[in-house]
């Protein structure tokens, strides 16, 4: 922990690094000044909310620097940990006037601000399912500073039956705490998700049999062929405009391929489905993918996958087009 004497001089000196740092004064402990990768600073003091070493770490800013002087700030900060002393919490009762939102008003301006502008778009897709379909519904309506670690521990224990997805719930809302700190919505180190044990998770991976391949190569022939025939509960009030002749389903060739290149390269749908000409190599046999889920990634195509290649016309830029060719297919 950096430590020194903090006056005009060494504020002025602090630049950033590339990362968030904190230099903190050697006079008035929690007091110190936040360096932020973009280069603004601003005095700041950290200090428990309560007593013990369990008790929440707080962090309330102080103001900007450049606002006020190094000497008052070091004041103000001294007024804070005085009413921390008294039993008060400062950065709690800033966040209460200012009007703190519920968890899903935090949730839709975490997926706003945060989430769609810097994250993947299946990032992005994965972190509204969890928000929309889980968190809202079971603790939308709550303050966002009330929220409990009790709350989020039953809903975590309420998902048991699905350890991998009950244990994203917790990374989630983690982030999206994370966001709200940073943004002045709810104290800093607010996270009502931390300390939560998580579920154990066990890989599991599972290779289709000869027989399973070769079934799905006859379902996929099947469809793109004579379709794929579908039934109806005719008993229904609600089927009874559902058309009574052929009921089937008929693929076209690029979904066909789409579902051969999965099933020969062990790609992800994604990855597939957004596929560009421009990172398919038919000379040396790969698929050089930009931006996968793991980040750059080359894939060997054996010669199954070369061949469905070769049958495909080049309407588009991508592999498998969509409505439109300049346009990926969607699910």
């Amino acid at each position: 922990m950096t430590t020194q004497r903090i006056t005009k001089r060494t504020v002025d000196a602090l630049q950033s690094n590339g990362s968030e740092f904190t230099v903190w004064d050697d006079t008035v402990s929690g007091f110190g000044v936040r360096v932020r990768p973009t280069g603004a600073k601003s005095y700041v003091v950290v200090y428990r909310a309560g007593a013990g070493r369990g008790s929440p770490v707080r962090r309330y800013t102080i103001a900007a620097v450049g606002k006020i002087t190094p000497d008052l700030a070091r004041a103000r900060a001294k007024a804070v940990l005085g009413a921390v002393v008294h039993g008060h919490d400062p950065a709690s009762q800033r966040t209460a006037e200012r009007g703190t939102p519920t968890v899903a008003e935090l949730a839709d301006q975490f997926m706003t601000d945060h989430v769609r502008a810097k994250r993947k778009a299946g990032t992005a897709e994965f972190y509204q399912d969890i928000l929309h379909r889980i968190v809202k519904p079971a603790i939308g309506t709550t303050k966002a500073d009330k929220l409990t670690r009790l709350q989020i521990g039953k809903l975590h224990s309420s998902l048991s039956e699905t350890p991998f997805q009950a244990n994203r719930v917790l990374g989630v809302v983690g982030s999206m705490y994370a966001f709200a700190g940073r943004a002045g919505i709810v104290p800093e180190g607010t996270n009502p998700a931390r300390g939560i044990d998580k579920f154990k998770e066990s890989r599991r991976e599972r290779f289709l049999t000869g027989g399973e391949l070769e079934r799905l190569g006859g379902a996929i022939r099947e469809a793109e062929t004579l379709g794929i025939p579908w039934r109806v509960d005719d008993t229904k009030p609600a089927t009874k405009h559902v058309p009574k002749g052929a009921r089937v389903t008929k693929i076209g060739p690029y979904a066909a391929a789409a579902l051969r290149l999965l099933l020969f390269t062990g790609c992800r749908l994604r990855e597939i489905l957004h596929l560009r000409w421009q990172h398919v190599d038919m000379e040396r046999g790969c698929l050089f993918l930009p931006d996968s889920k793991s980040g750059r990634k080359t894939v060997i195509l054996n010669a199954p996958a070369l061949a469905v290649l070769n049958t495909l016309e080049r309407i588009g830029s991508y592999v498998v087009p969509g409505d439109d060719p300049e346009q990926p297919r969607h699910y």
